[in-house]
């Protein structure tokens, strides 16, 4: 019993030695495995492993952040702004879009695409007509939406699936290039110079007008094979907006972008040239508004007197009115509106207005776009649908509901408020306002501000 005793304390012995060296073999192993990870994870590795290497790998140094029960290592901000901007990464642009070589040029197509246009939209939007249409072959379109489009010039009836093709041909490249754009100047160039291009071969001009015409028309009766559930807030809606002069409105936008403005080209030319006017001043405050925000009263007051920033319009936002903006929404009407259209129209005011910032303002105003501005019959259209959709809010709002087949539950909106709601208009003083907000330059006072 003795012997079998020590043999055993023996082998327990042996054994708590085995395992405590196992022990201190498996932590080191886990350390070492660790240390691969974490220097993985600081290299960026796990990035391309999986996913490929994205072109053009951003320079500059990100930062470790230590925290419980572990660390983790944010990347260098992208110099990219287009990704900055819409927030996306290169994985994400990897699971959009991929790359091929045609001919030794790089062309660029959304992933799936292919299958969905071979499948879906080429058959319906170019081959369906109203005399080939049934609810078995089409979930986009229906026979009055056809009918109005067959309406279209014959010049134009292939305008709808020309598009289709522009953008299936030229999307993904646009989205890329967008993307790896590095300011804000050079995405909104790139944005006027293809929107310019699809105009010109797509014959935007007489045809686009043609097709958002008949678009308008059967918007109101739009009922395609796709709308198979519940689609009654959308009935409501179309059927007593006002569709036809939401139509005009953009009839007049689309001849109005169309006109002809400086230097032989469009009128949409010049409106681009504009905000890249603007996002050119908009770089300029961002990199210095701390510098702004930090300086004195005096400081504050020089930077607001420059010309190629926004920080005197940001003083005019902030002076203009009072707090009690910041406590009300959209849904507090009127009283929102004015105080809404008085600050930004400070704004406005001091974007075009500024003493010794006029002539630098003119390359702000084309005279395209203040044609654009005074005519009254895009305004006056305007407030027509906005008088429609305030119409339709209290049944959107379920503020007006039925009893019985003829009589009006009045619980949250009474007689006397539903009367007082419909025979609202816009007041004068509030278009006035607004007014005074997009067209800021024709309110200035002494000289008014010259267009180009």
């Amino acid at each position: 019993a003795v012997v079998s005793t020590q043999s055993t304390g023996y082998y327990i012995t042996n054994n708590l030695r085995v395992m405590k060296l196992l022990s201190v073999l498996a932590l080191l192993v886990a350390l070492v495995a660790a240390q691969e990870e974490w220097d993985r994870d600081r290299d960026g590795y796990y990035r391309y492993e999986d996913y490929g290497e994205p072109e053009g790998e951003p320079e500059g140094e990100g930062e470790w952040y230590h925290t419980e029960p572990r660390r983790y290592y944010t990347e260098p901000r992208d110099p990219r702004i287009g990704r900055n901007f819409f927030g996306f990464s290169q994985y994400d642009i990897n699971g959009m879009v991929e790359s091929y070589a045609l001919e030794g040029e790089l062309k660029y197509q959304f992933i799936g695409f292919d299958d969905v246009m071979e499948e879906i939209l080429v058959p319906e939007i170019c081959h369906i007509t109203s005399k080939n249409f049934t609810i078995y072959n089409n979930r986009l379109l229906d026979t009055f939406l056809l009918e109005q489009l067959e309406k279209m010039s014959p010049d134009c009836q292939s305008f709808k699936c020309d598009v289709l093709h522009y953008a299936h041909e030229h999307g993904a490249r646009i989205f890329v290039d967008i993307m790896n754009s590095t300011s804000m100047q050079d995405a909104i160039e790139i944005v006027g110079n293809e929107l310019a291009q699809a105009i010109d071969e797509l014959r935007f001009c007489s045809c686009g007008r043609e097709f958002f015409r008949a678009i308008f028309r059967a918007a109101p009766f739009y009922n395609p094979a796709a709308f198979d559930e519940d689609y009654g807030i959308y009935y409501t809606v179309a059927r007593n907006v006002d569709h036809k002069s939401a139509g005009r409105v953009f009839d007049q936008l689309i001849e109005g972008v169309c006109a002809s403005g400086s230097e032989g080209g469009r009128c949409l030319d010049d409106m681009f040239d504009v905000v890249g006017e603007l996002m050119d001043m908009y770089d300029v405050t961002e990199d210095e508004i701390d510098d702004y925000s930090d300086g004195n009263k005096k400081a504050q007051r020089q930077h607001q007197k420059r010309c190629d920033a926004f920080f005197g319009v940001i003083n005019a936002f902030e002076q203009a009115g009072d707090d009690d903006y910041y406590d009300l929404e959209p849904s507090d009407g009127e009283d929102f509106w004015h105080m809404f259209f008085d600050k930004v129209g400070a704004g406005t005011n001091a974007l075009y207005c500024a003493k010794g910032c006029k002539k630098q303002r003119t390359r702000l105003y084309p005279c395209c776009m203040r044609k654009m501005l005074e005519n009254n019959k895009i305004w006056d259209n305007v407030a027509n649908v906005i008088k429609s959709i305030h119409l339709i809010y209290p049944v959107l709002n379920d503020d007006v509901e039925w009893d019985g087949f003829y009589e009006r539950d009045t619980y949250y909106m009474s007689d006397e408020d539903l009367a007082e709601w419909t025979a609202w208009t816009i007041p004068e003083d509030l278009r006035e306002k607004f007014m005074k907000m997009v067209h800021a330059a024709k309110y200035c006072e002494g000289n008014i501000v010259r267009c180009y």
